[in-house]
């Protein structure tokens, strides 16, 4: 019975004084992450909390809530706007990606290429620039490089403005929309056929990692950003291009 009991104690113990490592991440990026914080979770006493969304998203959470220990945005832009605003300490580039349109399966024999996606009657979903980096991407830099014609084109045929590229998949996979804006990286991971964005409007974009200042164990945050480090290979296997440095 006392040992029953000591066990009880210690049980609870250990649910209350464990530590928790809030990691915002962009939803780009869940499968890995996931898979990340999986084995981290099996060999840690702490336990690292998963929230997903667009780099917008989760970087507005952060500051209303004034909560979080690893921000993960996936363009540069989301990354300076919370250095500029204070919210992070210092980061690092973690990985690129570059922007394609996936295809729906209903939309394959529709669209083999990008002139394609200017064709009448085309539904596309774009990316929301207030919520996700790619649709950031999309409005400040790609967009600004398409000639006149084309912007309003695929501006015509966008039915939908995704506040996460998660919904733009969703969306893609159930023919809700013929072709979706999201990451090379994505597409290849839920086995859809994709359209490149061509070399002369396209740009590779670099995901971020950092330290949240709002970190309540500091310590332990950054011990995981290094737990990230040393197990990057994962993002690789997952057909990211990684460009974190690694440890020795």
């Amino acid at each position: 019975m006392k040992f029953l009991l000591s066990l009880i104690v210690c049980l609870f113990a250990f649910n209350v004084y464990a530590e928790k490592i809030y990691w915002y991440l962009a939803a780009s990026m869940t499968k890995p992450g996931k898979a990340i914080v999986k084995q981290y979770n099996k060999t840690h006493e702490d336990e690292v909390v998963l929230i997903l969304g667009g780099s917008g998203q989760i970087l507005n959470k952060i500051i209303l809530s004034k909560k979080g220990d690893i921000y993960t945005s996936a363009n540069e832009k989301y990354y300076k706007k919370a250095s500029s605003d204070n919210v992070v300490l210092y980061g690092e580039k973690l990985l690129v990606q570059t922007p394609v349109f996936g295809i729906s399966k209903k939309a394959e024999s529709r669209i083999t290429d990008f002139t394609d996606l200017l064709k009448p009657g085309i539904k596309i979903a774009l990316g929301n620039p207030n919520t996700m980096a790619i649709g950031k991407t999309y409005k400040m830099k790609i967009e600004s490089e398409m000639p006149e014609k084309i912007v309003d084109k695929i501006k015509a045929n966008t039915i939908i403005y995704p506040t996460n590229v998660s919904q733009t998949i969703n969306y893609v996979l159930s023919s809700t929309v013929d072709t979706g804006l999201m990451f090379d990286s994505s597409a290849k991971l839920n086995g859809l056929r994709y359209v490149e964005i061509p070399d002369e409007y396209n740009t590779r974009v670099t995901a971020y990692i950092s330290l949240v200042k709002y970190s309540k164990n500091k310590e332990l945050a950054k011990s995981f950003l290094e737990y990230v480090r040393k197990n990057a290979h994962i993002f690789e296997e997952y057909g990211y291009d990684v460009v974190m440095k690694r440890s020795d």
